[in-house]
């Protein structure tokens, strides 16, 4: 066999090792979005807890709007659905801003495609851009 032939041969090779490892990988759900068998775990977890009542508000209110929540505490504030996008994940997002007048806080709700759960803030400290 000539030296470039082989040459070709191998990084065709190791081309197709590289694309079996990483199918293996995307079907255990390592290192992928989707998340694979354990996604689905999760996603029936999530449909056994019943929703946060900020996420239910995140999960039907239009951006701009406003409404009255009673928190799982107890505490009825106010909330404010400051704004929908579509997260880096594909997933959708909408921030609220809800408390009293004095004590404002802000989470982000995902919808995870089964319901809407609590996200990290998106910067150090809560802090989210806003555009």
């Amino acid at each position: 066999m000539q030296p470039g032939v082989r040459k070709a041969c191998i990084r065709a090779l190791a081309g197709a090792a590289l694309t079996l490892s990483l199918t293996g990988c995307s079907y255990l759900g390592v290192g992928t979005a989707s998340g694979g068998p354990r996604a689905t775990t999760e996603a029936q977890a999530a449909m056994a807890r019943p929703m946060d009542p900020l996420a239910r508000f995140a999960s039907e209110a239009a951006p701009g709007s406003s409404g009255a929540v009673t928190l799982a505490s107890g505490q009825t504030v106010s909330a404010f659905l400051l704004r929908s996008y579509n997260a880096a994940s594909g997933r959708e997002c909408r921030e609220v801003q809800y408390g009293q007048a004095s004590d404002t806080r802000s989470q982000v709700f995902c919808n995870n495609g089964v319901q809407w759960v609590a996200a990290r803030p998106l910067l150090r400290g809560g802090a989210v851009a806003r555009p």
